[in-house]
């Protein structure tokens, strides 16, 4: 059922609650919890919906406003991991403020973007450190929106 970060890969069976909550784990689940909290504060046009991505990523609480994407977060073993696909002006204003960001998420922006249109910058949220990052990734991507 699950695998690769041990995600919730069961087409079939849409992740309960109480099932995330374990998996993700009580020294993880107040960050998800804030993630959550301010996704809905701050882009209260974005719906969250689960949604089944693929065999290799499973089960994903995707924030969408009619056909725009803003991320996307898979739960998982001991965290959860936050797709957003950032444009290339995004990336941009990303790798300009690298030094806010901590290791983990320079170094992955510090990779060759995958597509011509942009890149999919996939974190790994552990702890609130992430979280911070992720925060400022979206404020970029708010700044996108004005």
């Amino acid at each position: 059922m699950m695998m690769a970060h041990e995600r919730f890969l069961d087409r079939d069976t849409q992740p309960e609650p109480e099932q995330i909550c374990k998996t993700i784990g009580r020294e993880v689940l107040p960050v998800w919890d804030e993630v959550k909290a301010y996704l809905s504060a701050t882009f209260p046009g974005f719906q969250p919906e689960w949604v089944y991505y693929s065999a290799q990523h499973g089960w994903a609480l995707r924030y969408r406003q009619e056909a725009r994407q803003l991320l996307a977060l898979f739960p998982e073993r001991g965290a959860f991991s936050a797709l957003m696909i950032l444009s290339p002006e995004e990336d941009e204003k990303a790798r300009e403020k690298i030094n806010y960001f901590n290791a983990k998420f320079r170094e992955e922006l510090n990779k060759i973007p995958s597509l011509p249109q942009g890149r999919w910058f996939w974190a790994r949220i552990e702890d609130h450190t992430d979280f911070v990052g992720l925060k400022l990734l979206l404020g970029i991507k708010r700044l996108a929106e004005v």
